[in-house]
């Protein structure tokens, strides 16, 4: 039987992985740098961002047009993303076209040109995404939950960085960036699919020659705050809440993790969980709301997001809250465990069809986590844990935790004491 998950190290530091699908047709591959937002320092807010877009205007190779018709002239895409803690490129194509995007990838990550006049084009373009962003308040109430309850440390920045700060980052920046990644960062690459792993190799050996020897990944700074900040914003007419707690490393340990993801799902993914029945379906407060967490490599945070109208907002905040005391103190209501178990396993096994989602996967796990975990063990691990032991996670995380609020809404608006929703 044929390996599903393999792993190759290059001597130049770019790290070969695949997890095949037999009876695929499709590839999903990209590579994946360890550096976002949170390793910017004063001076290069949005830079990764930039990059990311800057990439794509031409290399020594090809123009900007050749980059994008290079892959979807073949039926397949072409995307890249930013996060706080990764920047990646990635290409979803037919079995036969894994060469032409490992070329094309490579080419833009090995080969850029970083034109000036098309550094300018592309800022005004970085420029428009951020006010497109501001005008959304659910994207600014998360943004300023960040800037509150991670300040001190990179976490807190914005990904896109601010107009100003976009405003100011020059091209010496990106050619410094590019020496980085060519010299110092490792380069992960990740494939899911029909993919013959040493095929993917050579090709990698090639395409990424001009990669140096690189192991030194930007350094994390894991600090979290309570706050409160309350932004009065025109043009809307609703109160944006987001309010979330994070936890140390030590909640990324497989069990605690996974018990904080069954918590997650129980409280607020979707319409059968609770935050959606409280505060929805019985009461009527609010269009969306739901739970969410975001793992980082030397952290993870969790929290709740929802929007009312502002004279609600506090009874909204309020039932949210008891609603988590309600979990630490009763635990799961009768079959709540077992319908919450089978929403993730039901997930695990409809993205196994994707290579997108198992390559994100791949990816992520061994950005955020340091490793991969196939899905079969997963999937175990979650059959495995008993009430009590998520409770007991859930509460020994909540106990030791700082807890911060954000609120976006209309302008005139009185601003609300929320002080007593702070602790737990």
């Amino acid at each position: 039987m044929k390996q599903l998950y393999r792993k190759t190290v290059l001597p130049n530091g770019v790290v070969v992985q695949t997890d095949y699908m037999p009876h695929a047709y499709s590839v999903a591959l990209g590579a994946w740098l360890p550096r976002g937002s949170r390793h910017e320092k004063v001076g290069e807010f949005g830079l990764s961002h930039f990059y990311e877009h800057l990439v794509f205007k031409g290399t020594e190779n090809r123009t900007a047009f050749q980059i994008a018709c290079s892959v979807e002239d073949r039926g397949g895409n072409l995307e890249a993303y930013t996060t706080r803690q990764e920047t990646g490129f990635y290409a979803t194509v037919v079995k036969d076209d894994v060469g032409l995007a490992i070329d094309v990838i490579a080419d833009m990550l090995m080969n850029p040109r970083f034109d000036k006049a098309e550094m300018e084009k592309e800022r005004k373009v970085i420029i428009e995404e951020i006010r497109s962003y501001d005008d959304i308040p659910e994207e600014v109430c998360g943004d300023v939950f960040n800037a509150v309850h991670f300040k001190g440390c990179g976490i807190a920045h914005s990904i896109t960085g601010t107009v100003k700060e976009v405003k100011a980052l020059t091209n010496e920046q990106m050619w410094e960036y590019e020496r980085q990644v060519l010299c110092d960062m490792p380069i992960y690459v990740c494939a899911a699919g029909k993919v013959d792993h040493d095929a993917l190799v050579e090709l990698c050996s090639k395409k990424f020659s001009r990669k140096k020897s690189g192991k030194i990944e930007p350094e994390d700074l894991y600090k979290p705050n309570s706050g409160i900040k309350i932004v009065g914003k025109q043009d809307t007419q609703q109160a944006n809440l987001f309010w979330g707690v994070s936890f140390d490393k030590a909640m990324l340990e497989e069990k605690n993790r996974l018990a904080l993801s069954i918590f997650n799902v129980a409280l607020g993914a979707g319409m059968s969980s609770r935050l959606f029945q409280k505060i929805r379906e019985e009461r009527g407060l609010a269009y969306s709301v739901y739970s969410t967490a975001d793992v980082y490599k030397d952290c993870m945070d969790w929290g709740v997001s929802l929007a009312t109208e502002p004279r609600q907002l506090k009874t909204a905040l309020k039932l949210s809250v008891d609603e988590i005391r309600n979990f630490m103190t009763k635990g799961f209501a009768e079959g709540e465990l077992e319908r919450t178990k089978a929403n993730i396993i039901g997930g695990i096994h409809l993205g196994a069809d994707s290579p997108e989602k198992r390559v994100m996967r791949l990816a992520e796990q061994t950005l955020h986590l340091g490793g991969f975990t196939p899905l079969a063990e997963t999937e175990r691990a979650v059959a495995k844990l008993t009430e009590s032991e998520i409770v007991d996670v859930v509460r020994a995380a909540f106990a030791d935790t700082k807890c911060s609020i954000s609120v976006v809404q209309p302008s005139e608006n009185k601003k609300p004491d929320l002080k007593e929703y702070l602790k737990f």
